[in-house]
């Protein structure tokens, strides 16, 4: 928007509307309960230069599995040099390849979905996927270590998460009716790692609060030669949690508030594709691809999708705090 008295009009009305305005509510059965977070994260958001912004889908998480359906097979895609997007519209695995082989991040719901996805994807991208050396698991929940234990087995590769939600994996998979093996256990994840494959060194930090301990990331990248870094969230939603889980997530967007403000990545990815519009941006590349890499948006907007997640969860909170949650 290029009209700053417009801007700053619209911001303040953001900041100041009632509690019981509509315009300052996550859902239409909340309107009575009063959100200054979702105000606070709708003039943050506000100052992104896009006409969408990613980060608010959490503050409104009703509505993120249809957004997740917008682009149901985006297909696979370089994102950058050495950075592949394997997945579809719901949810994604990443491929960082190194000069010693491949590090995978998260491997989908289950075998046929890596065989598909992943395996064929690498294939269709023209990368060997035998080369996947190393998996990398965000979190405990199905739809990121199903088909771990596939790959593992197939292709020999280590294996890291972390030893709560290797636990919360395991009790998953021991379920009545649960159709997919929890990873084997493997190389236990610490906060502050570094995970070096060939020339790549990804640095993991714990993010407790989606599950006991979800994993973050820093990932070195390069688009066009030049050196980029990319933020990686690993359990971004923030919906129904135990109030001590809410104050974890604040806690760790706190301080990945403070990582990347002297990190500075250059852009965030995630594992859901409607959080990190990673589907819309992969379309972008193919339909624009003389134009700037939209996967790096820069610093700035980097900083104020962690402070809009850190605002819409204290708001998710409130929420249910009132409604007795």
């Amino acid at each position: 928007m290029k009209n700053p008295r417009l801007r700053a009009v619209i911001l303040a009305c953001a900041l100041s509307l009632p509690a019981g305005s509509s315009f300052g509510q996550a859902t239409p059965e909340t309107a009575k309960i009063p959100q200054p977070h979702l105000a606070r994260a709708r003039a943050e958001a506000f100052g992104e230069n896009d006409w969408k912004f990613p980060a608010l889908i959490t503050c409104y998480p009703n509505e993120g599995q249809s957004a997740e359906h917008v682009i149901k097979d985006p297909g696979p895609a370089k994102a950058a040099d050495n950075l592949y997007f394997l997945g579809n519209g719901i949810v994604a695995a990443w491929a960082v390849d190194t000069s010693d082989g491949i590090i995978l991040i998260d491997t989908l719901n289950n075998r046929e979905e890596v065989d598909k996805f992943i395996i064929a994807g690498l294939t269709q991208l023209g990368v060997d996927p035998a080369r996947i050396k190393t998996i990398i698991v965000s979190h405990g929940h199905g739809d990121h270590y199903g088909g771990a234990r596939y790959l593992q087995e197939k292709y020999g590769a280590k294996l890291y998460m972390t030893a709560p939600d290797y636990d919360l994996a395991e009790k998953t998979a021991a379920r009545p009716g649960a159709k997919v093996p929890a990873p084997k256990r493997d190389q236990v994840a610490a906060d502050g790692q570094m995970v070096s494959l060939g020339d790549e060194s990804i640095k993991l930090f714990i993010t407790t609060g989606h599950t006991p301990a979800s994993l973050s990331m820093l990932i070195p990248v390069k688009d066009k030669g030049q050196a980029r870094t990319l933020l990686y969230l690993g359990g971004i939603t923030n919906k129904s949690l135990s109030p001590a889980m809410h104050a974890a997530y604040d806690q760790w967007t706190t301080r990945l508030l403070q990582v990347s403000a002297q990190a500075k990545p250059d852009g965030i990815i995630g594992n859901h594709s409607s959080y990190d519009e990673a589907a819309t941006k992969i379309d972008k590349l193919r339909i624009v691809p003389g134009k700037p890499n939209p996967f790096f948006t820069g610093a700035e907007n980097s900083l104020r999708y962690l402070r809009v997640l850190k605002e819409c969860n204290l708001n998710n909170a409130d929420i249910e705090r009132a409604q007795g949650g």
